[in-house]
């Protein structure tokens, strides 16, 4: 019996070839029919991933976008600004004390130790307000990192959601 005739004139060649094609490539056949499978485990992990990009940047920033790291670090630098601020009044007050102490017969000696005194606390007034400068930066780009985080989490969550999307359209 030709085949041909039995499937309403088609080409047995023609068969022949899709049957060989179905035979030779199996392992691709049916790798195609975990692709459900694969897609589902995609999905959750893009999903995974925005939710733990979402809370690093709630870590860094807070929910309220000033607490968390960022905020910790901005607070620790506004209160070395305010030490910074009472640590150069102290210094201007012991300068000033040198100046008015070298004046007084005698005094030569002990006024240049508070003048001295006065310059090294100047020096590390000056190296903390560097701290709190260098603290607020800091804070400004954990502000930032926190932010492209986040928008990093809702981007991967959507992602998740298109390729779970694509599963259910098939």
């Amino acid at each position: 019996m030709d085949l041909g005739n039995l499937f309403g004139g088609i080409n047995a060649q023609q068969i022949e070839k899709v049957i060989d094609l179905v035979t030779n490539n199996q392992d691709a056949l049916q790798a195609l029919g975990r692709l459900p499978e694969f897609f589902e485990k995609f999905a959750d992990a893009l999903e995974g991933a925005g939710e733990q990009a979402k809370e690093a940047a709630v870590a860094l920033v807070g929910a309220d976008g000033a607490s968390g790291a960022r905020g910790t670090l901005h607070s620790s630098s506004q209160a070395l600004t305010q030490i910074v601020g009472s640590l150069g009044k102290g210094v201007d007050m012991i300068a000033s004390a040198a100046t008015s102490a070298a004046k007084v017969p005698l005094m030569d000696g002990p006024a240049q130790h508070f003048a001295d005194a006065a310059a090294q606390m100047g020096e590390t007034t000056n190296s903390l307000g560097e701290l709190a400068r260098s603290m607020e930066a800091i804070a400004r780009t954990l502000d930032s990192v926190g932010q492209a985080l986040a928008k990093l989490g809702a981007h991967l969550d959507d992602s998740g959601s298109q390729a779970r999307g694509f599963l259910d359209a098939s």
